[in-house]
């Protein structure tokens, strides 16, 4: 019986250190936050709107500060005639630095949600079904 030749491995990506500092820093909030809600939360019931407040006017900054991610995937080709090509390439860059100066947000968003999943999670998974 002949055996298969299987397709050479794909190379493995390793991450920039910018991303690494992201990661550790997502990971670290992550369980800051978490920390922070909980132990607060027994004593100032409103720290889950201030949560979802932090989480949705930092997601619509976002949003607006990257213009809606309008110019994510698109080439010189993809924009209109009337700009020249300096101001083509200008255009993607400056898409291009935005993402990457408002990665701090980030790590700001996504543990606060993660946080607002932990509190749904322990109010009706651990609570409702262990606290009767």
């Amino acid at each position: 019986m002949k055996k298969k030749k299987l397709p050479p491995a794909p190379e493995k990506k390793t991450l920039s250190p910018e991303k690494k500092q992201l990661f550790w820093q997502m990971l670290f909030n992550c369980a800051a936050f978490a920390a922070i809600y909980f132990l607060i939360a027994p004593k100032f019931p409103y720290i889950f709107y201030v949560y979802v407040s932090v989480a949705v006017v930092l997601g619509f900054i976002y949003v607006i500060y990257n213009r809606g991610f309008a110019a994510k995937g698109i080439t010189p080709e993809m924009l209109p005639d009337t700009m020249s090509l300096a101001e083509k390439e200008a255009f993607i860059e400056d898409a291009k630095i935005r993402v990457r100066k408002s990665n701090w947000m980030l790590t700001v968003i996504f543990p606060t949600i993660f946080t607002l999943g932990c509190d749904m999670f322990y109010l009706f998974i651990i609570d409702g079904f262990f606290a009767a």
